[in-house]
């Protein structure tokens, strides 16, 4: 037996219970696994450290959102040395199973409250968000990267100089510093309908279960937002965007020209990144089942990049023919 499978062993063990008594469920996009334990509302976490996962960050943040009075599973039990945790089980009732054309304004209404108030509770509990990293622009330039290392050279065969990733880095900076987002907010970051719960046993915005979380940051509320609005997973009509977009602005109170290239920005580095990571995944991980979203990535891009804010960025990519961004 391998040490991990030792461990996985020990670790079931302790918490009362035998390999017999899980079963794999499906996986995200990370190295994380992630088994149920059969007859039990209770799910088994699999986050191997050396692959930089990490159950106790998991844990931070979920203490974070207790302290918000939202809903986190809740934690049974925890091996940080290991990566293992032993926690809640929300069930089959994740928004994207659920949403039809009869709830999908209520429950994204309800998903934008809940982001409304992390805004809100945020501003007024900055200690307690004192052990989170600062999604800064170095952070997020970073993971725009992505898209030059994994979708620009390694899947359209484009060769991109030091210099032209140095002119990369300088435009999203200079966009970033031009717009001034907020920075002082709980953000998420994997906030879209796969990772949200409808609980039915609860009341107000509790009835929203947050997972996926664990690599929560302090940044804009606006990147939260856009992964909910934007997702390539399930694009929004633009009538329905437009109307939770309203309802946004109106239950924060901000200036609306501003969160509207707010969320520009931040929805092309988050698709930069995502075209990135999906090619990766195909790439280096033969998970080739997210290649299926890359024209609904490429879509949102066009639509943002035709701000002429972001001018410098369209001629920046104008140098490269074999793509179909612009």
């Amino acid at each position: 037996m391998e040490n991990r499978d030792l461990n996985l062993h020990r670790f079931l063990i302790n918490c009362g219970f035998k390999e017999e008594d899980i079963i794999s469920i499906k996986n995200d996009a990370s190295f994380r696994k992630y088994y149920r334990i059969k007859n039990k509302n209770l799910i088994l976490m699999d986050a191997p450290p050396e692959k930089g996962e990490s159950v106790e960050q998991f844990k931070t943040v979920a203490d974070i959102i207790y302290d918000f009075n939202l809903s986190a599973p809740q934690i049974i039990s925890l091996d940080t040395k290991h990566g293992f945790m032993l926690l809640e089980d929300f069930g089959q009732t994740s928004f994207s199973k659920i949403l039809n054309k009869e709830n999908e304004s209520e429950l994204y209404k309800k998903a934008i409250e809940v982001l409304i108030e992390i805004n809100r509770q945020s501003k007024s509990k900055e200690k307690r968000l004192s052990k989170l990293k600062s999604y800064s622009i170095d952070l997020l330039v970073n993971e725009s990267l992505l898209f030059i290392d994994w979708y620009l050279e390694k899947r359209k065969g484009e060769l991109v100089s030091i210099n032209q990733k140095k002119e990369f880095i300088q435009i999203l900076s200079d966009n970033y510093n031009n717009i001034k987002p907020q920075s002082s907010t709980l953000v998420l970051r994997d906030y879209h309908v796969d990772n949200l719960f409808y609980l039915s046993n609860q009341r107000s915005l509790k009835q929203v279960g947050l997972i996926d979380f664990q690599d929560a940051v302090i940044g804009s509320p606006i990147y939260d937002l856009v992964s909910l609005l934007e997702d390539v997973r399930r694009p929004l009509a633009t009538n329905l965007q437009n109307e939770l977009l309203e309802f946004y602005i109106k239950g924060v109170n901000i200036n609306v020209q501003n969160a509207e290239q707010e969320i520009k920005f931040f929805s092309i580095q988050r698709n930069l990144k995502i075209l990135g990571i999906f090619c990766r995944l195909s790439i280096r991980d033969k998970k080739d089942s997210y290649l299926k979203y890359l024209p609904n990535t490429v879509k949102l891009l066009r639509k943002n990049l035709q701000d002429p804010f972001f001018i410098n960025l369209v001629n920046w990519l104008k140098q490269f023919k074999n793509h179909e961004l612009i």
